[in-house]
């Protein structure tokens, strides 16, 4: 998003609008997709040479939760959004994208959840637990062992793997 300076009051202007979400440079490999566009509320005002941006961020996101894999959407949104540019003689805009940006992904969850309290998946059967119960008992234990050694480790003693471990 570029500001031109001419177009900012002595008194601040307000800037609302939408900007296209592929400016958050998400790849199909990233936790989260924009679903919408950037949404913004900016106010700026010219402090002596510097343009002060303070306003909300907001964009729509799909996301996948990591503990049950179901597909949800959720929001990215800075409301305290706070910027100041300083500006040269003759300059005539300020790119403020890479604020935007960063304002915005910095408050993405690195671990998406589709509610806090998500049971997730059922280690045995795979079963989505925020659906009901499964049959499994709850004693029952997953179907590997792979990690049984670390079951009586103590962080307090050296591990020693068990033999058919070692190589």
């Amino acid at each position: 998003m570029i500001i031109e300076i001419s177009k900012v009051s002595a008194d601040g202007s307000v800037f609302e609008g939408e900007e296209d979400a592929a400016l958050l440079d998400l790849t199909a490999a990233d936790l989260y997709a924009p679903e919408g566009p950037i949404r913004y509320h900016l106010e700026a005002r010219m402090v002596g040479r510097r343009l002060v941006v303070r306003g909300t961020v907001e964009v729509r996101l799909g996301a996948t939760c990591r503990r049950c894999g179901c597909s949800f959407s959720t929001f990215s949104r800075e409301s305290c959004f706070l910027y100041q540019y300083e500006t040269r003689e003759g300059q005539r805009d300020v790119d403020i994208t890479p604020d935007l940006r960063e304002a915005l992904l910095l408050r993405l969850e690195p671990h998406p959840l589709c509610a806090p309290g998500c049971a997730g998946l059922c280690p045995k059967c795979g079963r989505n637990l925020n659906e009901g119960p499964c049959t499994c008992g709850p004693g029952d234990a997953p179907a590997g062992r792979e990690w049984a050694a670390l079951d009586n480790w103590s962080p307090h003693e050296p591990f020693d793997p068990p033999p058919s471990a070692r190589r």
